[in-house]
């Protein structure tokens, strides 16, 4: 424990508070120089902290000497009493089935099995070997790319049960403390490739830069720690964002008015985080985010912009709303009479006998109707449709909707209800005055309320 690094480790863990004493971690190992000096440095400090240690190396089958790495892993750590488990998967084979990078593929498969290992362990951190000459290479390439905060942030110590305590390490600090302890590792030939863009970034540019620089390493890792201060600080201003919307299944609606004064830094974090809510899949690009924005500048009272995953964003009128898509509009017709309930796409409407009441009787989804001559039909709204509600002139049906400021988007959804050929109720809006009973008539009351079945076809 008197090695300067060892100490160095120690006090950034505990800075972190990466772990704590009767803990469990998980040191995923590939055998490389930076896992080995992870896995003996934690090893080393676990006697101090009171945590235990466990070891897991993964095969992802893309080199011949992959199975012989975790060979010599398992038999390092078996000579120390350090329990290992070795894991293996095609990576090859998964990113083709999958139409995914090998470096991504692999980063999915390997994580799969670290977490499954640290739960059948009871470890409950998994401790990476990503040290502060990564986290450069992961600044840099990010700049590259063209990222925003989160990314330019760099490497985060700690995610989730994710830590990373050689993180405040160089490459050429680590190589010392293997020299020091002659520890053994292995090389993996790929690391030289500059094909792999982080490697050429390793190999050709930073180096280069260093000679312009040598306190580039260190000047990335401050910046980075800088912006990922910045990112957590809009990260919460935005979350206070988030709770303003309105929150209905499949739907979130917010103010245009409200969210147009809102900044872009502070508003594209909120579109992130309403997609996430009705997609947990769903990341939004720079342009998808964008669009979300428009809609609070649109002069279009039904404007309409379609995102991924089947996410859609609307304007109405004063409001924009962002949905997932869960139905169609119906498509089938049905014929309803008292003691029947249906389902006429994302409503349920209930036909029962009733005495007609007095007063203001007729309500938008509860109305009565004198029992028609003709089978009542439940159908789609179609062109020419045309309605007479009480005290109003007569109209089309769409001419109606319209006035109604009822988005174009829901039109198509919209129950009318036939007799005869004529359109004897609109849900939402009552009874044609041909079908209006008087008060204490037997009639027909139909009621009307949203479906948690929304698929369902009747």
């Amino acid at each position: 424990m008197q090695n300067r690094l060892t100490h160095q480790v120690l006090a950034y863990m505990r800075e972190q508070n990466m772990l704590q004493s009767g803990e469990g971690v998980l040191v995923a190992v590939s055998g490389g120089a930076d896992s080995m000096c992870l896995l003996h440095l934690l090893w080393d400090i676990s006697q101090t902290m009171r945590f235990s240690v466990s070891a897991a190396t993964f095969d992802h089958q893309i080199r011949p000497e992959g199975a012989s790495d975790a060979e010599f892993v398992a038999d390092w750590c078996q000579e120390r009493g350090i329990p290992c488990v070795k894991g293996s998967d095609n990576v090859p084979q998964y990113a083709r089935e999958h139409h995914l990078g090998l470096e991504e593929a692999a980063r999915i498969l390997r994580y799969a099995f670290l977490r499954t290992t640290a739960s059948e362990r009871h470890c409950s951190k998994i401790a990476t070997a990503h040290n502060a000459n990564d986290n450069a290479e992961t600044v840099l390439l990010h700049l590259v790319r063209g990222s925003g905060l989160n990314g330019l942030g760099g490497i985060r110590p700690v995610h989730q049960e994710v830590i990373r305590p050689i993180l405040c390490c160089t490459r050429r600090e680590i190589e010392a403390y293997l020299m020091e302890h002659n520890l053994p590792h292995v090389e993996d030939v790929t690391n030289a490739d500059t094909a792999y863009r982080r490697n050429y970034l390793r190999h050709e540019v930073l180096p280069r830069l260093m000679e312009q620089n040598p306190g580039l390493l260190e000047g990335l890792l401050r910046s980075g720690e800088s912006l990922r201060a910045d990112e957590e600080y809009l990260s919460q201003q935005a979350e206070k964002l988030v709770g303003e919307a309105e929150y209905r299944p499949n739907q979130i609606l917010f103010s245009a008015e409200r969210f147009r004064a809102v900044p872009d830094s502070l508003f594209f974090r909120v579109a992130q985080r309403w997609a996430e809510v009705l997609s947990p899949q769903t990341v939004l690009s720079s342009r998808q985010r964008t669009a979300i924005k428009e809609a609070c500048h649109s002069q279009r009272p039904s404007a309409v912009w379609m995102l991924p995953d089947g996410l859609v964003v609307r304007r109405e009128y004063n409001q924009v709303i962002l949905e997932r898509r869960t139905e169609q509009a119906p498509e089938t017709m049905t014929y309803l009479s008292p003691g029947q309930e249906v389902v006429f796409g994302n409503r349920r409407l209930s036909c029962s006998w009733a005495e007609c009441p007095g007063g203001k009787f007729n309500q938008p989804h509860q109305f009565y109707l004198k029992p028609p001559e003709q089978p009542l039909l439940l159908r789609p709204r179609r062109t020419g449709d045309e309605i007479t509600l009480p005290s109003r002139n007569r109209k089309t049906v769409k001419k109606l909707l319209i006035d109604s400021k009822i988005p174009k988007e829901c039109r198509a959804h919209l129950a009318v209800l036939e007799s005869g050929g004529m359109v004897a109720a609109l849900d939402g809006f009552g009874v044609d005055i041909v079908f209006l009973p008087q008060k204490g008539e037997t009639c027909w009351r139909i009621s009307s309320s949203e479906s948690s079945k929304a698929t369902e076809r009747t």
